[in-house]
């Protein structure tokens, strides 16, 4: 009877961290990626909160970690006054405890000088289960076409 009551709460609780992924709850956790990375909104705090701990980002040609990405996006909302990205065309692959995505995006950086970056990039995005959330371990990004107007 020990044994009996031992098993059923190990699955109890192994069932009370078990995350379950779906295509709508990974492009959900990329969109609130990009949605936290917007320069009006940007904690470093509340973006730590949705990558893991050993995060890293293929972006602008350097490989990045969590803190230097924050770097980046730190020297960045110097100059940058409005970010908009629209992604689309998502290929989601799930698994166990992850997802990978590979989509479109298609985005617009104003400047406080007033000039439009538009870019397009292709990006491939490898989500994880931790601590109990889904969160972004992996992005790579290769821009496609750059205009400044």
């Amino acid at each position: 009877m020990k044994k009996l009551i031992y098993a059923l709460s190990l699955i109890i609780g192994l069932n009370a961290y078990s995350y379950e992924i779906s295509e709508e709850t990974a492009i959900a956790k990329l969109e609130e990626f990009f949605y936290l990375l917007d320069v009006d909104r940007y904690e470093k705090d509340d973006f730590f909160k949705v990558t893991t701990e050993d995060f890293q980002i293929f972006e602008d040609g350097l490989d990045l970690d969590r803190e230097t990405f924050h770097e980046f996006i730190e020297e960045a909302t110097g100059s940058i006054v409005v970010t908009d990205w629209t992604l689309s065309d998502f290929k989601v692959t799930l698994g166990t405890d992850s997802a990978h995505i590979s989509y479109y995006n298609n985005g617009v950086f104003k400047t406080s000088d007033g000039e439009s970056i538009h870019s397009f990039w292709m990006e491939s995005v490898f989500l994880v289960v931790e601590e109990g959330e889904l969160k972004v371990q992996f992005l790579q990004s290769d821009i496609v076409e750059r205009e400044i107007k």
